[in-house]
C-alpha cells in the first residue's frame, strides 16, 4: 500500500529515528553479522545505527518510490536517563538543560515528512541516487557512515532476512 501511496505530492516517507549519520561503522558485520560474539554496549549501539542505514539503504533501491529517512535527534531534554544509577542520572539530568526540547526535536523529524507532502523532501541524499536520506538534528541532510558498502549492504540485509525468517517473516 505504501508504494502506491499518492496522498504526498513527494512521495510516501518511512522515517527511522535512530543514529543517522552519528554512529561508527560495525567493523565485524561479516564474521559476527548477529553481533552474538562482539557484544559490548558500545558496539551495539554502532551496530544498530550501522544496519539501520544499510538495510534503509536497501529497502530504498527496492522501493525508488518511497522516501527512507535515518535520522539523528541529537541531545534531547526527554526522560531519558530516569531510569539510570544516581551517578549517571544527575549528570545527565544536569546536562539535559541544555539539550534541545522535546517539541523542537518532534518539530525537526517530522519536518521532511511535512516538505514531501508539499512536493519536495528538502534534504539531498548522501550520493546523490536513490531514496536512502540521513537526517541530523537540525533536520538538515547528514553523511553515510565510513563503511558503507555494497558488501555491508549485501551482508546486514542477508543477517536481517536470516533472523526475520526464524520469525516466519519472509523478506524479497
Amino acid at each position: 500500500a505504501l508504494r502506491e501511496s499518492k496522498c504526498m505530492r513527494g512521495g510516501p516517507v518511512v522515517l527511522s529515528v535512530l543514529s543517522g549519520g552519528v554512529h561508527g561503522p560495525y567493523a565485524k558485520y561479516k564474521t559476527d553479522p548477529e553481533l552474538k560474539n562482539n557484544y559490548s554496549i558500545k558496539t551495539a549501539a554502532d551496530f544498530a545505527g550501522f544496519y539501520n542505514d544499510l538495510v534503509l539503504d536497501r529497502m530504498a533501491e527496492k522501493n525508488p518510490s518511497i522516501n527512507f529517512v535515518h535520522a539523528s535527534p541529537g541531545f534531547v531534554a526527554s526522560n531519558w536517563g530516569t531510569e539510570m544509577p544516581t551517578y549517571l542520572r544527575y549528570p545527565i539530568r544536569f546536562m539535559q538543560r541544555f539539550a534541545m526540547s522535546t517539541d523542537k526535536c518532534a518539530g525537526n523529524m517530522v519536518k521532511p515528512i511535512l516538505q514531501c507532502a508539499d512536493g519536495d523532501i528538502g534534504l539531498s541524499t548522501p550520493d546523490g541516487s536513490h531514496g536512502l536520506f540521513i537526517m541530523r538534528e537540525k533536520a538538515n541532510s547528514g553523511t553515510l557512515t565510513k563503511g558503507h558498502s555494497d558488501d555491508a549492504i549485501a551482508s546486514a540485509w542477508k543477517a536481517t532476512q536470516d533472523v526475520l525468517s526464524r520469525s516466519g517473516v519472509e523478506l524479497e
